[in-house]
């Protein structure tokens, strides 16, 4: 889906609002919803010393952001709001809404900031970190900004023979965290009195292209190959990511694959790069 598209703000909006609704109901470290922390600011009293900080901040604001009026301003953020939104609602919706990170992908460049991408990739990395939690894979928080959640989930199970769900419901927990000498390193418990973790492989595939989005949103995961194809080289930018491929015996296989991002990423049409037509990996070019 582009931003051209009749069904892009109705998408947008109606995810949106769908999230936003829940909202209300979230509780804050304080114990107030999202709305009872906002009918604070909306009761502030004209002209007291409340009001002339906040006016004071929010003036400081427009100011680093080079926005010159309020009308300026809904204009900038509103459509940026409405992403966040719909983004939150849709991650972990194993429903056609999961794939909606292609249409995220497909019309950021029109609608997002580098700064905006840089913030989504790392709010997507936590929203992917609080949902393995259901499978008993904690990663620490110092991780989120170096790795991929997915990959360290992936490379986990591929490591450890894990090819059936029930393999998987094998540990109680799994926790993964950075060693002295910078390594990435796990730590892993066996169930105890029958304790299972509620987890599933199709639940994680529906996380790969949310992760994929991070990716292709944070530029330290762009890489780039050169290829050799009936005599031509070309030089292709990817970012790394994973497919399933189960076998005719219901075993689950996960594969490391180098998806091109110059072209649009899709969940229906997932280009990889054929790992033996690459001559040169890793170029500065």
């Amino acid at each position: 889906m582009k931003k051209d598209d009749p069904m892009y703000r109705e998408a947008l909006s109606w995810m949106s609002y769908r999230y936003a609704i829940g909202i209300t109901e979230s509780q804050s470290r304080n114990r107030l919803s999202q709305a009872e922390r906002y009918k604070i600011f909306r009761d502030i009293e004209f002209d007291t010393e409340e009001f002339h900080a906040l006016a004071a901040a929010f003036m400081d604001f427009l100011e680093r952001k080079k926005i010159k009026d309020i009308v300026q301003l809904r204009d900038k953020y509103r459509e940026c709001d409405l992403v966040w939104l719909s983004r939150n609602y849709s991650m972990g919706r194993h429903s056609y809404a999961a794939s909606f990170c292609d249409d995220i992908m497909s019309y950021s460049n029109e609608v997002l900031s580098a700064e905006r991408k840089v913030f989504m990739a790392m709010d997507i990395r936590r929203e992917l970190i609080d949902h393995l939690r259901w499978c008993c894979f904690y990663i620490s928080h110092e991780l989120e900004e170096t790795h991929s959640p997915i990959d360290l989930f992936f490379q986990f199970i591929t490591d450890n023979n894990i090819d059936t769900d029930d393999k998987l419901k094998e540990y109680s927990r799994i926790e993964v965290f950075r060693a002295s000498d910078g390594s990435v390193t796990y730590d892993t418990k066996g169930v105890e009195d029958d304790i299972k973790a509620f987890c599933f492989m199709f639940d994680i595939d529906d996380y790969i292209g949310w992760d994929e989005l991070a990716s292709y949103f944070l530029p330290s995961c762009h890489k780039k190959c050169r290829v050799a194809v009936n005599g031509q080289e070309f030089v292709i930018p990817y970012i790394n990511s994973w497919i399933r491929r189960d076998n005719e015996y219901g075993k689950i296989h996960y594969e490391k694959i180098k998806v091109p991002i110059d072209k649009p990423i899709s969940r229906f049409w997932h280009a990889s790069i054929v790992e033996d037509y690459i001559v040169e990996d890793n170029i500065d070019e």
